[in-house]
């Protein structure tokens, strides 16, 4: 038993970092194009659902295809709206197992992380194909590591003591549906416990009804499962496994009591249609999946606009996901290039908004805000994942023809963003080197404070004259970058010298914090100079 519980805890490890992985590559595969085709690909419903159903049946597990989604989801590769319906038909492609109980895709799998994770380690296709090669590889530990949680409860079938529980729940038909989600958290695949239950019907250990109850039962388990799993995500990509949950777990509890409802009233309802359709027990059982999945489909139909008012409540985004979210691009614009440069200069006024309020996290004099400060890695890391949505959008901008005050004004827009990103990169490290100085400064603290309040100053000068405020501004700020090189080395040497309080490590810091602050001071210069 202690050998099962390993390879479960071994297949939950794997579970995890695999969906970490996933998340991970396919960030390096965000580019404006690919989200283009793959919005493309599910605006369709009835693209998406064939998308879905595919997904499902190929891999088996609903649940896979929930987490996978969350990750293109959270790396910006998808919209939540359009994964909701991808995410309702991977549970009907489930069905494809029950119907051929001998479908097994387990060996594609292993070929897959083995061939994609030998080419990463040989670098095979170089630093181009290594972020899709890493979400392939990651594909591949996630399904093993659900291989390893089936495997390792694949003998309670065959176990006696199995055969005793179910003997001993057999006049409960209420005990089956709660084992049938109890067996859905431990074994991760709804289709192998309808397999299995089909078989225990088969060798007449449990009623037809007490099968059809297990298998309604998978669909609360699912539910479980899914908030167990995704216990760890936050935000948007919450909202796709919180769905998932939300459906599965309803249509199992709609069936179960259409049972109960069957039994109680004597009325025809879902379970009789099914003896109806199939000839045999089996395929009663089978249509029995068949109609628990549909139903959940059926309910994503419904509840389709309310559910993403609902998830958008349940799983509000985190900071960094709503400040990683471009505010003012939009595909439409790019028809109208003149419009255009309008939407992209209002994008990087905000991401240049981001820089003073990374420096608030040091400052004494910070202005008081209605919310509390936001970290300032994460702020560095919305303005990464924007300004490579600016980035692409510009791109594809200066691709189209444009009249020739129109491409200058482009030009001048992409020279901008080229000086925006490494100015937050820059800003990230005079807060962190700041943050490990400023503890141990005694009579170099005030020194520090000015410097940090002097760095604010000019950035929101820099926001002011992008901005188009006031004409003065981008002279103003050209003014107050002027060179001043001589006098930040003779400042260098004086406060090293009276800097007494500061070990040697520390002395290497506060240097580094003087040239990060020149160098800020340089790009803000570069950045007056753009008209």
């Amino acid at each position: 038993m202690s050998e099962l519980f390993a390879t479960f805890l071994a297949g939950l490890a794997l579970f995890f970092h695999g969906v970490r992985g996933i998340k991970e590559h396919l960030q390096g595969l965000t580019s404006r194009r690919l989200r283009q085709q793959l919005s493309r690909w599910s605006e369709n419903p009835i693209l998406a659902g064939m998308w879905g159903f595919t997904f499902g049946a190929i891999t088996q597990s609903s649940t896979a295809v929930a987490f996978i989604l969350s990750s293109l989801v959270e790396t910006g590769l998808m919209t939540v709206v359009r994964a909701l319906p991808i995410v309702a038909w991977a549970n009907l492609g489930t069905v494809v197992l029950v119907f051929f109980a001998s479908f097994n895709l387990h060996l594609v799998f292993l070929y897959l992380l083995g061939l994609a994770g030998l080419a990463l380690a040989f670098e095979i296709g170089g630093s181009r194909l290594r972020p899709a090669l890493g979400a392939l590889f990651s594909i591949g530990i996630l399904f093993y590591g659900l291989h390893l949680m089936k495997a390792s409860f694949a003998p309670l079938a065959d176990s006696p003591w199995f055969h005793d529980l179910a003997t001993f729940i057999q006049g409960s038909t209420f005990a089956v549906f709660v084992a049938g989600a109890l067996l859905r958290i431990l074994i991760p695949s709804s289709s192998g416990i309808a397999v299995i239950a089909i078989a225990l019907s088969y060798g007449g250990v449990i009623s037809l009804e007490q099968a059809a109850m297990i298998i309604y039962g998978t669909g609360v388990g699912v539910a479980l499962s899914i908030l167990l799993l995704s216990s760890n995500l936050q935000g948007i990509p919450r909202r796709i496994t919180l769905y998932q949950a939300l459906i599965n777990g309803s249509s199992g509890l709609l069936l179960g009591l259409q049972v109960y409802l069957e039994i109680y009233t004597n009325r025809l309802f879902l379970p009789s249609l099914a003896r109806e359709l199939a000839p045999s027990d089996n395929l009663q059982l089978a249509f029995a999946y068949l109609f628990l999945q549909s139903t959940s489909v059926l309910l994503s139909l419904i509840f389709a606009k309310p559910a993403a008012r609902w998830l958008k409540k349940l799983a509000p985004a985190t900071d960094e996901q709503d400040l990683s979210q471009a505010r003012f691009l939009t595909q439409q614009a790019t028809v109208d290039p003149e419009f255009a440069v309008e939407l992209v200069q209002k994008e990087q006024i905000r991401l240049l908004r981001f820089l003073p309020a990374q420096l608030n996290n040091i400052r004494n004099d910070a202005p008081e805000a209605d919310s509390p400060l936001i970290d300032a890695a994460t702020l560095q890391r919305a303005g990464n994942a924007v300004g490579l949505e600016v980035q692409a959008f510009l791109t594809e901008l200066i691709e189209q023809q444009s009249d020739h005050p129109t491409s200058l004004r482009l030009v001048a827009a992409e020279r901008r963003q080229n000086i925006i990103m490494p100015l937050s990169e820059l800003c990230h490290q005079f807060v962190t080197t700041f943050s490990e100085l400023r503890p141990a400064a005694g009579e170099t603290g005030p020194f520090l404070d000015n410097l940090t309040e002097s760095l604010n100053t000019m950035l929101l000068t820099a926001i002011d004259a992008g901005s188009g405020k006031d004409s003065n501004d981008l002279e103003i700020l050209h003014r107050m970058t002027a060179d001043r090189g001589s006098l930040m080395e003779r400042v260098r040497i004086n406060q090293n010298k009276g800097s007494s309080e500061f070990d040697q490590q520390q002395k290497s810091q506060f240097s580094y914090l003087i040239t990060l602050f020149e160098r800020a001071v340089w790009i803000l210069r570069q950045l007056s100079q753009i008209r």
